[in-house]
């Protein structure tokens, strides 16, 4: 066969199979002919939860261009226009495989493969149809909202302070007042440290754990991503000797700074009065 024939085959087959396949506007408009009702409810075990999907809400997401099959798998080819309630958990990890990997490894993962009905998933934090970037400021990703979406979870009185036990306390509070928590609050910054900039976003993992980014061995180049210079700061004021001889017995970060903390270091200020240079006075 000639190129410029396989040329023409290849173009009439594309052209067959988009007439068709149903468009992904297509598969779409069936769902949301029973999923655009906002009084549509339905169960989940004997929990009565909303099955409205706001269109709008949707087309704004990061999942906008997705069909809804694409990620509700269990439901690709079915012909009916009802279906079971009891739907197949939506799997990311089939797009975010790396992201997946990390959360598995994780605390909240090893809760989530426990059974523990509080360990968080994606849409715990992610959201589902609304979905945003974390780029985008209404995000509850965003590196603004990051504190208070911890928080949801990690402040006195939520279920899971009063269930598990979780080695800081008031972490949301500690962190608002600490100089991180006023350089994000109070002068909006956002290059400054959030829950995610020391523990990561999905690979969390306790301070014993050696991969853990806040271990021992690992947090002071976890503070050195900010702080790029500190190290050359403490090798100045720390006899240098230990860091040769016993590294082991020189401070992390957080010996110092306690985690979630960390507050401004005011250093006595030497102030001279404007008598005579000789006669120079403390204040």
């Amino acid at each position: 066969m000639k190129p410029g024939n396989r040329i023409w085959l290849a173009a009439a087959a594309a052209i067959l199979w988009t007439v068709a396949a149903p468009s992904i506007a297509q598969e779409d408009e069936r769902c949301y002919r029973c999923h655009d009702d906002p009084e549509l409810t339905g169960y989940r075990g004997d929990d009565e939860i909303p099955m409205f999907i706001d269109a709008a809400v949707m087309a704004a997401s990061v999942h906008a261009d997705l069909a809804c099959i694409e990620c509700h798998e269990d439901l690709a080819g079915s012909k009916r226009r009802r279906h079971a309630e009891d739907l197949d958990a939506v799997d990311c990890a089939a797009c975010h495989r790396k992201e997946a990997r990390e959360q598995r490894a994780s605390l909240h993962g090893a809760a989530e493969a426990e059974g523990d009905p509080m360990a968080p998933g994606c849409a715990d934090c992610h959201g589902k149809h609304d979905v945003l970037a974390s780029s985008d400021e209404a995000a509850p990703t965003a590196v603004i909202n990051v504190p208070m979406l911890c928080g949801t979870c990690h402040q006195e009185g939520t279920p899971v302070t009063q269930t598990h036990e979780i080695s800081q306390d008031h972490i949301l509070e500690h962190y608002s007042m600490s100089i991180h928590g006023e350089g994000l609050y109070r002068q909006g910054l956002t290059v400054t440290a959030v829950c995610t900039s020391c523990h990561t976003a999905h690979d969390i993992r306790p301070h014993t754990n050696p991969k853990s980014s806040i271990h021992a061995d690992n947090v002071a180049a976890t503070c050195a991503t900010c702080h790029g210079q500190i190290e050359n700061v403490h090798r100045a004021v720390i006899e240098g000797e230990l860091w040769r001889a016993d590294p082991g017995k020189i401070p992390t970060c957080v010996d110092c700074h306690a985690p979630h903390e960390i507050r401004n270091v005011f250093y006595p200020c030497l102030l001279y009065t404007s008598d005579a240079a000789d006669d120079s006075s403390v204040v």
